[in-house]
């Protein structure tokens, strides 16, 4: 075949080239991507029990310092931190809803 004067031959110049990884295989990328989420998910999960386990040695540690002077302080520190790691677990439990929410959608 000639083009412009010029032989093209039918192999070489013509071929497709590769496409990237996971596109011939939806299924496959799909499964990656589901891996990922569930990856997520639990990551969320743990993160969650963390920080809750975080709050109740904290409220343990306040506990302990009723009555004493320097324990004032300590509550009151407390009690900001306390407040801190709920907003973020309310964060986190709202990311993981909207996560499990958009994921049934796919099934």
């Amino acid at each position: 075949m000639k083009t412009h004067g010029k032989s093209r031959s039918s192999k070489g110049n013509d071929a497709r080239p590769v496409d990237p990884p996971g596109i011939d295989e939806p299924i496959d990328a799909w499964e990656r991507s589901r891996s990922g989420v569930r990856n997520e998910l639990e990551e969320l999960r743990e993160r969650i029990a963390q920080l809750e386990t975080e709050i109740d040695a904290i409220a343990t540690e306040a506990h302990t310092a009723v009555g004493t002077v320097p324990g004032a302080d300590r509550i009151e520190t407390a009690k900001d931190v306390v407040a801190e790691k709920r907003d973020e677990i309310q964060r986190l439990k709202s990311r993981l809803q909207e996560i499990e929410q958009s994921g049934k959608g796919d099934r």
